[in-house]
């Protein structure tokens, strides 16, 4: 298989046809952040959720959310469907207790200095 690239002109090319005193044409304005988030329709978690647990399906994999109460965090376990057996957590187990004794240390260092 080939390509035959020899009729397509550079952007070097394209620039020295213009004269120097000719402008270069407008480029096209691109909406604002805020106008593209209005006419997008809302999306509710439960419908996102609804689609992760059908692809996780296709994988022969349950997909279990529950929320970290002390760090605020979405806690995600993949499970294998046939054995119960989390595969994965996400974000392990240990990094959370890891960031909760972050938080509390960070507390205490902040309550000795007040």
């Amino acid at each position: 298989m080939s390509l035959d690239v020899s009729h397509i002109q550079g952007i070097s090319h394209i620039q020295a046809n213009r004269s120097p005193g000719t402008p270069l044409p407008p480029k096209p304005e691109k909406p604002p952040a805020e106008d593209v988030m209005r006419t997008k329709p809302p999306v509710s978690i439960e419908a996102i959720l609804g689609d992760l647990v059908e692809v996780s399906a296709a994988f022969n994999r349950r997909l279990s959310f529950r929320v970290n109460e002390k760090l605020g965090q979405v806690v995600v376990k993949v499970i294998d469907v046939n054995t119960d057996k989390v595969i994965r957590e996400i974000p392990p187990e240990e990094l959370q207790h890891v960031h909760e004794r972050i938080r509390e240390v960070i507390g205490l260092l902040f309550d000795e200095r007040a």
